[in-house]
């Protein structure tokens, strides 16, 4: 490697030009570092810093005591626009798919019932999903229900029909939501269901949905793993003025 520019700067290019011509294919395992290192003479820490960013930005994911493969195409989605998972997975071309990994009810906590304007201690549901993107897990979505919202959710068929698609047959439409993204390292049983290593990047969402007339339906919290959401942003004061309001809106939802 012979450039001014760093040569983990040259390395990762490289690496994201082998998969963008599908030198490297989807699913593929990469040499190891060491064959990496040798391969273009450089140190295994540069090789290391290289593929760590890929990694954090979706386009390698390290299995473990397997190696590092390449990811599934990111998934991005527009911030801005309240979509469900199967619309975004359909809108990209991938199949859709679920597994039902909890399923009860408990107690709402003090700040479950201010995000819900319900009273403290009430019934709500408490739902946890996996969801896969041509069969693989992408996506773990904790969500809370008030019961009184519908009393019957635990009668249905949770894992192949869509919770909000439930909840539109019985006229409770999702409208909006609030939201806020931080990234965040995979705890154990995160790592697990999604097949990754405990500390590797993913991207969190917490969350309110709301129904027609502005109830809250749902508090959320989901993990992505190769995911990018992005948002269009101006200096124009009237939609910074729009945005300032949105975000006082966010700030008294007390997350």
């Amino acid at each position: 490697m012979n450039s001014k520019v760093p040569y983990y700067l040259q390395l990762k290019d490289l690496l994201y030009e082998q998969m963008s011509n599908r030198y490297y294919k989807k699913g593929q395992k990469l040499p190891s570092e060491s064959e990496l290192a040798h391969e273009h003479g450089i140190s295994r820490p540069t090789v290391r810093q290289a593929l760590g960013e890929l990694v954090q930005e979706g386009y390698l994911v390290k299995k473990r005591g397997l190696g590092t493969f390449v990811a599934e195409p990111i998934v991005k989605n527009n911030a801005q626009i309240f979509t469900t998972f199967a619309e975004e997975m359909n809108q990209t071309g991938h199949k859709h798919s679920a597994k039902l990994i909890e399923k009860r009810i408990v107690t709402a906590t003090k700040k479950m019932s201010l995000d819900l304007q319900i009273p403290q201690e009430s019934d709500i549901f408490k739902f946890v999903r996996l969801r896969l993107a041509d069969g693989e897990p992408v996506v773990i979505r904790t969500s809370y229900i008030p019961c009184s919202i519908y009393p019957n959710l635990l009668e249905e068929d949770l894992e192949n029909d869509l919770v909000y698609d439930i909840l539109g047959r019985n006229n409770i439409i999702p409208i909006k939501s609030t939201q806020r993204f931080q990234a965040v390292g995979a705890l154990p049983e995160e790592a697990d269901l999604l097949n990754i290593k405990e500390g590797d990047p993913l991207l969190l969402w917490n969350g309110i949905v709301f129904g027609e007339g502005g109830r809250p339906i749902e508090q959320m919290r989901a993990v992505y793993l190769g995911y990018q959401f992005f948002i269009e942003q101006s200096r124009d004061n009237n939609n910074s003025t729009q945005v300032m309001e949105e975000w006082k809106e966010l700030s008294t939802l007390h997350f």
